[in-house]
């Protein structure tokens, strides 16, 4: 495909004009040259059960649109302006602060933690910088730690606490051996750069980011809250706007923050990278694109940047049960804004009435859509059809999640997931038999998965 330029007109601003009756969003409208996705956005809704989001688009100079849809969870018009959580999407903001630091030689990724932290654990001290932001230090998670609750509600919590209750721990893994995501590397990073620079992550994240951007709307909810513990704060918990993040992006595309290329090569950096997840982004390619960026809250905020197309997005909503639709609709946006052609829909928008529907007419519904050529995009289909077959579960419609996860068996069988999923809920109606078959397929596609492993000793037990 060939990409389209970036140097077309203002397609929508955020000039606070009023609504627009055909799609709720507050922001000029110019119908000549709308942009197909943000018509279908509140169709998307709908299908997704979303009430409210913001969205920003950027393409190299030009604001494509920043604005809102629906309401906030407190009942607002979303705006430009509503605040909204990014997250672990802060994890973005963090990614660039740490580009500027390593930029400005205030921080060397490679060196050792041996060199900055002389407690550091003797099992530490030659784990580099840089596997702490990209999940492959071992050291051990912390969020599951029975101190942890404690920490997270007394605000004088601090990064050094965190270091004090993973150090004592062993390794969870050999550093490099697996990327596992782990928010203790972050809270580590921040107390190595806390004593080296004596400065906290957020004045860091201004000083990077933030203040250069122009971002006022942007900070950590400690900044507000007297209530939040400031810790952890690169890892997550940080607040923005539609506009500062086009703010964000227009100051990425014009080199201000840092410049496209030099972020790409940092996150693309063998040393750095660990499949598709880097220091702080998540790398992504789609019909040769490659975009980083982060999501968060459970998908309740979403960040994708193309360094090459010089394209960012952004999509945040309030809803916690949010289906994945910022993760679709970035990736809408994306193409459409590069290519200059309508993406397909996501398959929730084929299946969106699930809850109310039969098993067979889901079946019927995945089939008709996926015959539909390029109308539907089927790469979300099998965590879809996941998730409304753990729906009939919850729901006790044990025959309906069993005919949902055969058909996704049936369309990604290469997939242990999937196999693990028909298997459990085989053996949940007391098909033994038919639940062994499936755990044996998920030890022959992932021999080492455990989960499988002990599910196949376990009915081997039962039957004899």
């Amino acid at each position: 495909m060939k990409m389209r330029a970036l140097g077309f007109a203002v397609l929508f601003t955020s000039c606070g004009i009023g609504l627009t009756p055909s799609n709720n969003a507050n922001a000029r409208i110019s119908p000549q040259d709308q942009i197909s996705t943000l018509a279908k956005i509140p169709e998307l809704m709908r299908s997704y059960d979303v009430a409210g989001l913001a969205v920003t688009a950027v393409a190299g100079d030009e604001v494509v649109f920043s604005g809102g849809f629906g309401v906030t969870a407190d009942g607002e018009t979303y705006t430009s302006s509503s605040s909204c959580g990014l997250f672990s999407a802060t994890k973005t903001i963090a990614s660039l602060t740490y580009a500027g630091l390593a930029r400005d030689g205030s921080i060397d990724l490679n060196a050792p933690l041996g060199e900055y932290l002389s407690t550091a654990p003797e099992a530490w001290q030659s784990i580099p910088f840089y596997r702490l932001l990209n999940h492959t230090s071992g050291i051990t998670m912390v969020v599951n730690k029975d101190g942890f609750g404690a920490l997270v509600s007394n605000p004088a919590s601090s990064n050094r606490d965190v270091y004090q209750m993973v150090s004592e721990a062993p390794l969870d893994y050999q550093p490099g051996e697996y990327s596992r995501y782990r928010q203790s590397g972050y809270a580590i990073a921040e107390m190595v750069m806390e004593e080296r620079l004596g400065e906290s992550f957020d004045v860091l994240a201004a000083r990077y980011v933030t203040g250069p951007a122009g971002m006022a709307n942007t900070q950590h909810a400690s900044a507000r809250l007297d209530s939040e513990p400031a810790f952890l704060m690169s890892a997550g918990g940080f607040q923005t706007t539609a506009d500062d993040m086009a703010k964000m992006f227009l100051n990425i595309n014009n080199s201000v923050i840092l410049t496209p290329g030099d972020w790409k090569a940092m996150l693309t950096d063998e040393r750095y990278r660990f499949d598709d997840y880097s220091l702080g982004a998540l790398i992504e390619e789609r019909d040769g694109v490659l975009t980083v960026g982060h999501s968060g809250g459970g998908a309740r905020a979403n960040i994708r940047y193309a360094p090459d197309a010089k394209i960012g997005v952004m999509i945040c909503t309030d809803e916690r049960q949010n289906g994945g639709l910022a993760i679709q609709l970035a990736r809408m946006l994306v193409h459409e804004i590069a290519f200059g052609e309508e993406p397909a829909l996501p398959m929730m928008v084929a299946l969106s009435g699930y809850r109310d529907m039969s098993a067979a007419r889901v079946v019927a519904a995945y089939h008709s859509a996926a015959a539909e050529g390029d109308r539907y995009d089927l790469s979300g289909a099998e965590p879809l059809l996941n998730a409304i077959g753990y729906f009939y579960v919850a729901e006790e419609r044990l025959d309906d999640a069993i005919e949902v996860f055969t058909l996704n068996s049936e369309a990604f069988p290469q997939s242990p997931n999937v196999h693990d999923s028909l298997g459990e809920a085989l053996l949940m109606n007391g098909d033994r038999e038919g639940a062994l078959e499936q755990y044996r397929q998920v030890l022959t596609l992932a021999p080492d998965n455990e989960n499988a492993a002990q599910m196949v000793a376990r009915i081997l037990e039962m039957n004899d």
